[in-house]
């Protein structure tokens, strides 16, 4: 029986040299203008739904064009995406700074959203979309394969298991500390809506990731703004040992 891994994810999270050439800023640029481009890759992309072979697919849509595959999303913290590709030292992407780096990564994914959103009505950032969401931010490439690998064989298996794995320094304390772990996302960091006791548990352990699900209902910057502050992130370090890597800019240490 063949199978199919789609991989998808933000730039700079680790995936192959075909999603860093489709990621290009110059070519999401003129392929807004240009769908024929973006045809001629879907048509190959939607050929893939009914092949027998094993097969690896690394780009955004295959979510979408090959239906059968187990999706996964691979998360990164921008600053560690800027710094993977400024230390990869891409000619196609001479930047100077971290800083630019960022900025750049930031119009890309503005471009591909854009363009995906006008021609599909999809939102490739939604990470319902996918079947694994996994945060490739502090943890090597080894790692990240070998979670992929058993997840999808969970899947395969018709088990269930945690749709998402997040890396423990970008887990910020928020709201509830009982129930099974859940986070909402707000401007590109992740906020614990609740389960905060048992993600505490697993990072006190030593846990490389740490299994959530998405929170369900409303939440957004008001909510972390309100609820996550300098002094329960300090606590929640002392607690966990853990070093929170990045903060909102409204939160100071």
């Amino acid at each position: 029986m063949s199978f199919k891994i789609s991989l998808a994810g933000d730039l700079g999270s680790g995936k192959s040299t075909v999603g860093k050439i489709l990621s290009q800023l110059q070519l999401n640029q003129y392929m807004e203008t240009h769908p024929e481009i973006d045809g001629k890759i879907d048509d190959g992309l939607r050929a893939l739904e009914h092949s027998e072979k094993n097969l690896i697919i690394d780009s955004r849509m295959a979510w979408h064009f090959v239906p059968s595959s187990f999706s996964v999303y691979m998360a990164a913290d921008p600053f560690v995406s800027a710094e993977r590709i400024l230390k990869a030292g891409r000619e196609s992407e001479p930047f100077s700074t971290v800083e630019e780096a960022v900025a750049s990564i930031s119009d890309r994914r503005k471009s591909e959203m854009f363009r995906y959103s006008h021609l599909y009505g999809v939102n490739i950032k939604d990470l319902e979309n996918y079947d694994y969401v996994i945060d490739t931010s502090y943890i090597p490439p080894e790692i990240v394969a070998e979670h992929i690998a058993a997840h999808f064989e969970l899947h395969r298996a018709g088990k269930q298991y945690p749709r998402y794995e997040l890396c423990p320094a970008r887990l910020l304390p928020c709201l509830n500390g009982e129930g099974e772990p859940a986070f909402f996302e707000q401007d590109g960091f992740y906020f614990i809506a609740q389960g905060e006791r048992k993600i505490a548990e697993a990072v006190k352990a030593g846990a490389p990731l740490v299994s959530c699900d998405r929170a369900q209902g409303e939440y957004g910057e008001e909510c972390a703004k309100k609820h996550c502050t300098s002094d329960k992130i300090a606590a929640w370090e002392r607690e966990t040992g853990a070093k929170i890597a990045r903060l909102p800019a409204w939160l100071k240490r």
